[in-house]
Order: structure tokens, then sequence, then C-alpha cells
């Protein structure tokens, strides 16, 4: 009997041990529960992009915030700006002026290009969009129609920004155009009154895709994120199926000649511009191709002339709409081989008496349609179906 009860007692003690085991385990299991829900309530999941064509932004993700660094390539000179973008409520590292931290998703946006305009209806959000530079630089009627009725307004459509327009129409902020830290009173100005400023340097851009891309900062100033990964990957696809067919190409390279004279000076596309780089895809012989400037190279009409003499096609003579105004400009023009045989091209396929010129607005975020043209014009038999969209034939 009294083995029986210390039997007993032993077992009531190993039970009540485990009992305050079982109490102890699930208090801890509670305790970090109740920890792993506030670390996920306190965490901000973000959709992230990657940038892969272009070189002067980069974005990096935190669990609270966006980091958007704009780089400077020009001149050789390297600089970076960095802006934190964050939700409301969110902690944002303290080294962050007050100008270069953004309340995300932005709501009211102003453009000051036409190379951002197309960016927003490819991420459908046009309604973001609440201010411009000029309306008489517009090609997208759609956005024509918004400042009419009052939805858009202008910035600048005398030239100098208004800034109490600005600031009545109470931006999130402004997607200017620059590089970072350049002088630029006016926006200098807006950062003062507090509306952040941003520079959209995709101008600096090297490839058609590199410029493009530019559209994945304002996504993430909007959340788009998932939505930018999608369509830019459709865009992806598009221009490297008309990229392949165009470096399948096996014919002699055509000679091509650029730009136009100023008097006894010409200025022709450097060997390493995006003129060139155009040029370069379509694997034309060009006169300047080893020239290392990254804009254009000062030349004296002469020089050009004789090329010209023998050059197949001649691009982009500035703003020459027809052969008659080339020919008004200076009469030597039609010794040259590529007007004899109509082989002029410029970029006004899409342009508006304003101002406005297409090939400066949507052919951004087109790059295939550009990639076509520039098919169409140097091997039109490879590209039979495709009509030019953005360059002209001059006649």
């Amino acid at each position: 009997m009294k083995r029986l009860n210390e039997k007993l007692v032993s077992l009531r003690g190993i039970k009540l041990l485990w009992f305050i085991t079982f109490l102890l385990f699930a208090g801890c299991s509670n305790s970090q529960k109740q920890t792993q829900d506030s670390v996920s309530e306190s965490a901000i999941p973000f959709v992230s992009t990657e940038i892969d064509h272009a070189i002067g932004f980069d974005i990096v993700y935190h669990d609270q915030w966006k980091e958007v660094l704009l780089f400077r390539h020009y001149n050789d000179f390297v600089d970076t700006i960095k802006y934190a973008l964050y939700l409301n409520g969110a902690q944002v590292p303290k080294e962050f002026e007050p100008s270069n931290r953004i309340e995300i998703p932005v709501e009211r946006v102003a453009s000051m290009s036409t190379t951002h305009l197309s960016m927003f209806s490819f991420l459908d959000a046009q309604s973001s969009l609440k201010a411009i530079e000029a309306k008489k630089y517009v090609s997208t009627q759609e956005i024509k129609n918004g400042v009419d009725n009052g939805e858009i307004v202008e910035l600048s459509p005398a030239g100098e920004m208004n800034l109490e327009v600005a600031v009545a129409t109470n931006l999130d902020v402004v997607l200017g155009v620059g590089y970072p830290n350049s002088p630029n009173e006016a926006y200098q100005n807006l950062e003062n009154l507090g509306i952040p400023v941003l520079l959209n340097a995709d101008w600096q851009e090297k490839t058609l895709l590199g410029r493009a891309e530019w559209v994945k900062l304002l996504a993430a100033l909007l959340n788009k994120e998932e939505v930018v990964n999608q369509a830019f990957a459709q865009l992806e696809l598009r221009y490297e199926k008309v990229a392949k067919k165009l470096g399948q190409v096996e014919s002699n390279a055509p000679n091509v000649i650029t730009g136009l004279a100023q008097g006894d000076v010409w200025y022709v596309a450097g060997g390493r511009s995006f003129a060139y780089y155009l040029l370069e895809l379509a694997g034309v012989t060009y006169p300047w191709a080893r020239d290392e400037s990254t804009g254009s190279v000062r030349l004296s009409f002469e020089t050009v002339y004789e090329e010209g003499l023998k050059a197949d096609f001649w691009l982009v003579p500035s703003v020459a709409k027809t052969l008659q105004e080339l020919e008004d400009a200076d009469s030597r023009y039609l010794d040259f081989k590529a007007v004899k045989n109509n082989k002029v091209f410029n970029i006004y396929g899409r342009f508006t008496e304003g101002g406005g010129n297409d090939f400066y607005e949507s052919a951004v975020m087109n790059p295939d349609i550009v990639l076509k043209d520039i098919g169409k014009i140097f091997h039109p038999s490879h590209f039979p179906e495709h009509e030019l969209y953005y360059y002209n034939q001059l006649k």
C-alpha cells in the first residue's frame, strides 16, 4: 500500500511537471507568435523591380522604404543624389533631408519633359499627371484635352516656371529634366517651397531600352512595380524580336551622313552618341563612327559636303520636313546622292504645327517601333509590311 501511494505521488508529480512545462511552452509560443505578428505588421512588403538597361538611376528596396539613386554620367563627372520613398508612418533614415523624402504612392505629379508623358499611359496612371511644361509641345490629344478642361495645368507656358501655379496645384513631386546637382534656379525654388524635384536624365541613355526603362522610376513613385514588371517584360520581347530580325540582315552597308549645316559649320552625330547607336543597329557605314563624342561633332561644311556627294542616305537634317526646304537652305544640297535618289529621312512622321513631335513623346516607350522604322529605312525588303511611323521620307 505504501509503495502504491508512493507511485501515485510520483505519477502526480510527473503530470504536474508536464503541465507546467506545457504552460511554459505555450506561453513562449504565444509570445513568439505575437513577436512575429508585430514584425509582420511593421514590415512593409514592396514588389521590387530590377534596372537592367538604364545607367542613370537605380532603386534599392528596404523593409519599410525604397531608396532611389540618380546618377550623373556627364562629361566624365560622376555624382549621385539619393531619395527616400516611404509609406505613411514608415521610419526613414535621418540622413535624408526633408526635400529628399517623398511619401508614396504619389498622386499628383508634374512632368517637365514630353519624354515622360507616355510613361503615365504605359502604367495606366494618366490620372496622376497634374501638370506639364507647356501644351504647345504635347502631341497626345488626351493630355491637351486635360489642359483645356483644367485637369492639367501648364507650369511654363511662356518659358518661365510659374511657382504660384505649382504650389496651388498641390503637387507631390515634379519630374524635371537634368542631372544630379544641375544648377536650375526654378527647381531649387520648388524644393524650397516643399515640392520634391527628381531630375530625369533619360536623355543621357545611349540605348532605346535604357531610355524606356526610366518608366520604372515613375512606377516606384506610384507603387506600380508589379504593373511595370509585366508591361516592360512584354516591351523587351517586342524589341528583341525586331532586333533579332534586323541583326539577321545580310547586305552591303549603305553610307550615311547626318545633321545639317549652320552657315559654314556642320554638326554631325558623334561616334558614341545615341544617334549613332541607332545607325549602328542598322549596320550602316558612317564616316565618323570612330569619333569618341557622345554628342555632336563640329565640322566644316566642305568636310561633310564631300561625304554627302557619295552617301546613300541622309538622316535627320535638322528640322527640314521637305526636299524644298533643303534646297531653300542651300542649293548645294541638290548635289547629294541621297537627295537625287530621295533617300533623305527625318523624325517628323508625327508632329503638330504648334511644336509637338511625337518622336520625343511616345517613341520613348515604343523602342520596337523606332527600330522597325530604322529597319524600313535602310533595309526595306526585310520589313515589307511596316509603314514609317516616327520617321518621314522627305519629298
